[in-house]
């Protein structure tokens, strides 16, 4: 990946809400208070459902057809990592995105989960 792709892949998650596209559903894992906390601007949308990374199964994705997942990089009791490898078993097919406000390196994250769950539509968002 260039480092022009990367940088498109940095977006403000600000901007990336049900809002902008009728058919969009989210499922953003973790819990709200924590997503709350990190200051992520993701609430007062119906079509935002919030689950546990227990919680992640096939049957809640099957029942849900998320077209995008969202989660911290980093959450209390999971990681962007964890979650990716979940995802890839249950050969979720959607697009996965980890928020960081702060993240030095995510290309490295996104190459080792691409090398982890090949074929996985994983990106890294960088709010501001």
């Amino acid at each position: 990946m260039s480092r022009e792709d990367a940088r498109l892949r940095q977006v403000d998650i600000a901007g990336y809400s049900a809002d902008s596209d009728e058919t969009v559903a989210i499922l953003a894992v973790g819990s709200a208070d924590e997503w709350r906390r990190q200051g992520n601007r993701l609430f007062g949308d119906g079509r935002i459902h919030f689950a546990s990374f227990e919680e992640v199964t096939q049957g809640l994705v099957e029942r849900l057809c998320p077209t995008v997942i969202l989660s911290p990089v980093l959450a209390a009791r999971f990681d962007c990592i964890d979650l990716a490898q979940r995802l890839y078993m249950l050969d979720y097919t959607g697009r996965y995105r980890a928020v960081s406000d702060d993240l030095p390196d995510p290309e490295m994250v996104e190459r080792e989960i691409r090398h982890l769950c090949p074929g996985l539509d994983f990106g890294i968002l960088i709010g501001r």
